[in-house]
């Protein structure tokens, strides 16, 4: 009897502690700063998101980090000042996410799919880069995403 107390005890205390982290997580808002098309060289558009548009140092520094969850339908946008190589973490990221790489000429460089969350493991671009888009992991397949699609964005 006292063995089945204290294991009920257990598991309570167990799903307390883990509803109170989920309650504990950021919610996974992206503010609606612009539009993105991802296009394939024939002009069809295979998907388009809604975007966070990360064009600060700032921004760029903290990206997703802490965000609880992310749909199809949204992602953050990163644009850089200068072409060059990029190099990503996802330090404090619970989710895995698509990074996909693009050149100054708005076509995908290269893909890195389902990242792994709250590592500090460095995804890189395998050539310099003018912008970065971070999905939820799975899109770049779900979408068939590859070095023949580009992207096309606006800002709200």
């Amino acid at each position: 009897m006292v063995f089945f107390f204290l294991e009920i005890s257990l598991l309570s205390a167990c799903t307390y502690h883990n509803q109170t982290l989920k309650a504990n997580l950021p919610p996974a808002s992206i503010r609606k700063d612009g539009i993105l098309y991802f296009v394939h060289s024939d002009e069809s558009i295979k998907a388009s998101i809604t975007v966070e548009i990360a064009d600060t140092p700032e921004t760029q520094m903290k990206g997703l980090m802490g965000r609880g969850a992310l749909d199809d339908s949204s992602g953050m946008l990163f644009v850089f000042e200068r072409i060059e190589p990029q190099k990503f973490w996802m330090k404090n990221t619970p989710v895995p996410l698509d990074i996909i790489f693009i050149g100054g000429d708005g076509c995908i460089v290269n893909i890195v799919e389902s990242t792994t969350p709250m590592s500090n493991q460095s995804y890189r671009s395998s050539g310099p880069v003018k912008y970065v888009v971070e999905v939820r992991a799975g899109f770049a397949k779900r979408f068939q995403l590859d070095t023949d699609t580009c992207i096309q964005w606006q800002r709200r």
